[in-house]
């Protein structure tokens, strides 16, 4: 009878560690189906890596929604190699090309996570808006019942700034759902320090993603292969250095 009355103590005692775990925990929920709305093929590896494999470790399942297809073509875009050999019909154009390329760049990510719940929405790079973007979460949120949103913060792409504005949104119309944004550019910002990204909360945490280095670094390889992340502009970009922390910015626990 002793041994039983010890049991239930310690029982309850794990019961109350798992509440405060994830009651004080801004990444772990108990709703075990989180959504990322991505602006372009890349930005979840730049701004999430480490957080998306850790969720993915935790038992979390993803889904994905690719906004655009990345197809800018211009004096300020990247150009891409096509070094997984994408199937490319003779007479597509420069920005067609450009677009199947990074698509399926996102996709050997999302091969490498194991994640196979995703949709490619394909809008033209630089021509996504605030509201293909909210109708996107919103129907997530009705149809799937998704509770927990990522997206990326603000800043002076117009893509990214498009993804902030929907989250905006849909926090003024579904307050008590769980929202967190990730800055793209945080390691090349030198951890935010030097141009700051526009976010929606104050809240946020740094966490630290060494023990997913090595998944880190096989994201990054593929935008690295493609030359969409150059050495350049990314501290991470030759697709061997991988290390903490992310920061993620969230409205609730």
């Amino acid at each position: 009878m002793k041994k039983f009355g010890l049991f239930i103590v310690l029982f309850a005692v794990f019961i109350l560690f798992l509440s405060v775990f994830y009651s004080t925990n801004p990444l772990l929920t108990n709703t075990m189906e989180i959504a990322f709305i991505i602006p372009h093929a890349d930005d979840e590896t730049i701004g999430a890596s480490g957080i998306i494999s850790m969720l993915l470790n935790s038992g979390y399942k993803l889904h994905f929604d690719l906004m655009t297809s990345g197809n800018g073509i211009g004096s300020n875009t990247i150009k891409v190699c096509n070094y997984y050999n994408v199937n490319i019909p003779a007479n597509e154009s420069e920005r067609g090309k450009k677009g199947r390329i990074r698509e399926d760049s996102f996709k050997q990510v999302m091969k490498i996570i194991n994640v196979t719940d995703y949709k490619l929405h394909g809008i033209d790079d630089g021509a996504l808006n605030t509201d293909q973007v909210f109708s996107v979460m919103e129907n997530l949120y009705l149809k799937k019942r998704i509770k927990v949103f990522y997206t990326t913060t603000g800043d002076r792409n117009p893509d990214h700034h498009a993804c902030h504005e929907a989250m905006k949104k849909m926090q003024e119309k579904y307050p008590n759902l769980k929202y967190r944004q990730f800055p793209v550019y945080y390691y090349f910002m030198d951890h935010g320090k030097t141009k700051p990204t526009q976010s929606l909360f104050c809240s946020f945490v740094d966490v630290g993603v060494d023990a997913y280095a090595n998944t880190i670094k096989n994201m990054f390889q593929v935008y690295y292969n493609i030359h969409t992340i150059l050495p350049s502009f990314y501290p991470r970009s030759d697709g061997v250095i991988s290390f903490s922390p992310e920061r993620i910015y969230y409205n609730m626990i």
